[in-house]
């Protein structure tokens, strides 16, 4: 990680959703972010870890976070202390609000391959935010406070995406039915078929979120992400946004994606055995995979966590594809307020028609 100075000014550059470049805000330059590949001064942006645990300086921070333990680093701009949790690799300091990254939690096994850029800045999802808190007039107060709003933080959230062949052997059962009179006599006639289906499917990309903390159904929910645009991996697009590395390694969540493509592959191998209008049923299935890959991504989502009455609600947005997620609450008691304010509105206006003498 690094940080990352304007060739004109020697400002510090962020990334920029909308440009897809490095932007500088004091003299408006712009810089592709393959100019900056390696790290324009070479870790020079990145936080030092100061006293921890038992007091002794350390230079390295852990990579091993089994404990849940926070960590102090110190900023590299103003030299204020910023305490964060392990797994963060970039964040923001809340004194000089300048970017900084942390050594060695995107280094070795924690070095993602791929990156998916920010297409939808800070005024895309605040708009959206907005509008989605307009919908009713029962929105808490709490949701619509601006200190509310600039709470919404760009995070890089880590992935994994599978890629992997699939097989499978199905066997169902099917009836039809025919219904028709004989005499007097109404017959049903069941034809019964067992089918026997196989088919291969290519799998690519199935992503899974890295985070333990992460419910996992808010993640697949924000998908889909469009995988033709990743990137080969460069620190410079996580500028200015927060970024946490894997905290539940792919292994351990290889069988999320494993169970999407098995419901893919015999949703299909069950569609293609045919209909049947009396019954149809899956009588036993065999379902192989191999060539199994997976590659380790940044993928952006802009994300908000609020508490409100003891219950914490997420609202989120896909940094790409704008797709929004979470649900903004209902406060009941606006009602009486909204109709208290409507009345004493009515009220002071029936007091001014009468003193001007038209009632």
């Amino acid at each position: 990680m690094a940080k990352y100075s304007c060739k004109c000014c020697g400002a510090e550059l962020f990334f920029d959703p909308k440009l897809g470049k490095l932007h500088c805000d004091y003299c408006d330059s712009s810089f592709d972010v393959s100019e900056y590949a390696g790290a324009a001064e070479e870790f020079g942006g990145a936080a030092k870890k100061v006293e921890y645990g038992d007091g002794e300086p350390v230079t390295e921070p852990s990579t091993d976070d089994s404990t849940g333990e926070l960590v102090v680093y110190q900023c590299p701009h103003c030299g204020a202390e910023v305490i964060t949790a392990k797994s963060t690799a970039a964040t923001t300091c809340v004194y000089c609000n300048r970017a900084i990254t942390l050594e060695g939690n995107l280094s070795g096994d924690f070095a993602p391959q791929v990156v998916l850029p920010f297409e939808k800045d800070r005024k895309d999802v605040e708009a959206a935010y907005t509008e989605l808190c307009k919908k009713s007039v029962l929105t808490p107060r709490l949701f619509r406070q601006q200190s509310t709003i600039e709470k919404i933080k760009g995070m890089f959230v880590p992935f994994w995406l599978y890629s992997f062949d699939g097989e499978i052997d199905m066997q169902v059962h099917g009836e039809n039915s025919r219904t028709f009179r004989s005499g007097d006599d109404e017959i049903t006639e069941i034809s019964t078929y067992e089918v026997m289906e196989s088919g291969q499917a290519a799998f690519k990309d199935i992503p899974a979120d890295g985070l333990k903390d992460m419910d996992d159904a808010i993640m697949d929910s924000i998908e889909p992400f469009s995988f033709d645009k990743l990137q080969p991996f460069n620190p410079a697009y996580l500028a200015g946004f927060y970024t946490q590395r894997w905290t539940s390694s792919a292994q351990e969540n290889e069988h999320r994606a494993l169970t999407r493509a098995e419901n893919a592959i015999t949703d299909a191998a069950y569609s293609a055995a045919g209909a049947f209008d009396h019954s149809k049923s899956v009588l036993g299935k065999d379902v192989r995979f191999g060539n199994k890959k997976v590659t380790y991504a940044m993928l952006p989502v802009w994300m908000m966590y609020t508490e409100y009455k003891g219950k914490k609600y997420l609202f989120g947005m896909n940094g790409q594809t704008g797709k929004i997620i979470g649900k903004i609450p209902k406060d009941p008691g606006r009602i009486g307020k909204i109709a208290a304010g409507v009345f004493v509105g009515s009220q002071l206006i029936m007091m001014l028609l009468r003193v001007l003498g038209v009632m």
